[in-house]
């Protein structure tokens, strides 16, 4: 059985205003910007206190919380401290996925005893970068990124399989990887609002009401996910790529344009006449942050669901204005004129 381990550090960007400027510990921090424009990247736990939460406007962030300190976003700086964080994962296991700066996934089934490995990675975040993360473990993906919500801040949660459904039916549904809120809103008119609910929804009915993704969220409901972990490399690739009239803050509406930019980048596949094994996913951040994601499987794979996969592998609260989907990795990659054309060149559409 795997063992896998969801850190996420607390509060993130708000930690490190506080780390470097102390006389903001304990006080309501906004990180987003010092006007009323844009919205929260990130707040302190003292600010959550009155209702502030990520991506909100920073204008209704300072009706509900008008004696907070906003701070402008100091992107360079937040990954400073991501790397600090990375290199202590990296000595542990380099089967790991990074979300974001601010979280990963590790493979941590190698070890025989995974809870003293997890309790000193813990450690050593806060004594090596002076920041608190919470950590998860538990033997997928899904349920170890609900274990590490679970008693946030700076907690530490199991959830083994014989307690898994105990501690998964009174969550509410939205604590379910892939139940937004308008996923929420449909389940709520059923009556649905917890974990416990979505049981008595039979496979046929997920389906019905959220297609593919319904079996996934049965499956989820139920303690099952069999993702792997998405390892990050940059790959040499046929792609497309397009810049976007405003930035996107939620995952539904950046996946909208991936799948537009799939079935065009699989259609200069078939044309070429190529046989790709990996699917990339390229995202650009408001700042200009570049991240590119793969995920490997073999010729014949359902790209769209492993798409969603690498969707899943993203943060979005820091605003996406580029998308990007490639293939790599190609089957016959002995003819010449296939590799030459495979040269990382993303087609730009801005």
């Amino acid at each position: 059985m795997k063992k896998i381990l969801h850190m996420d550090v607390d509060a993130f960007f708000a930690s490190v205003e506080q780390l470097d400027q102390p006389q903001l510990r304990g006080k309501p921090v906004i990180v987003g910007g010092t006007g009323n424009r844009g919205v929260v990247s990130t707040c302190s736990y003292e600010a959550r206190r009155y209702g502030v939460r990520s991506a909100m406007p920073i204008a209704l962030a300072r009706k509900k919380c008008p004696h907070a300190v906003f701070l402008p976003v100091r992107y360079g700086r937040y990954v400073e401290k991501s790397a600090e964080i990375r290199e202590i994962l990296a000595e542990y296991t380099q089967q790991y996925q990074t979300v974001g700066l601010d979280e990963a996934y590790l493979d941590v089934s190698d070890y025989l005893d995974a809870v003293p490995i997890a309790r000193e990675i813990k450690t050593r975040i806060r004594r090596e970068t002076g920041l608190t993360c919470s950590i998860g473990l538990s033997y997928n993906m899904s349920l170890a990124k609900i274990a590490s919500d679970l008693k946030k801040p700076d907690a530490f949660v199991i959830i083994r399989p014989e307690n898994a459904l105990e501690i998964l039916g009174p969550l509410p549904i939205g604590a379910l990887h892939g139940v937004g809120k308008k996923s929420q809103e449909v389940l709520a008119k059923k009556g649905i609002q917890t974990v416990a609910d979505f049981w008595q929804l039979s496979l046929d009915d997920a389906v019905q009401l959220f297609g593919k993704m319904g079996r996934v969220l049965y499956e989820r409901s139920r303690g099952h996910d069999q993702r792997e972990l998405v390892l990050e490399r940059a790959p040499k690739s046929i792609s497309r790529e397009t810049t976007l009239g405003f930035d996107l803050f939620e995952r539904d509406a950046v996946a909208a344009i991936a799948y537009s930019l799939l079935q065009e980048v699989q259609e200069d596949v078939r044309q070429e006449g190529v046989s790709p094994q990996t699917i990339i996913l390229k995202i650009k951040y408001a700042d200009f942050t570049l991240r590119t994601k793969q995920r490997k499987a073999t010729t014949d794979a359902n790209w769209r669901e492993l798409l969603d996969d690498l969707l899943d592998a993203f943060s979005y609260r820091a605003g996406v204005r580029l998308v990007g989907v490639g293939f790599s990795n190609f089957a016959d990659p002995q003819e010449v004129r296939y590799e030459q054309l495979s040269l990382f060149t993303w087609n730009r559409r801005e």
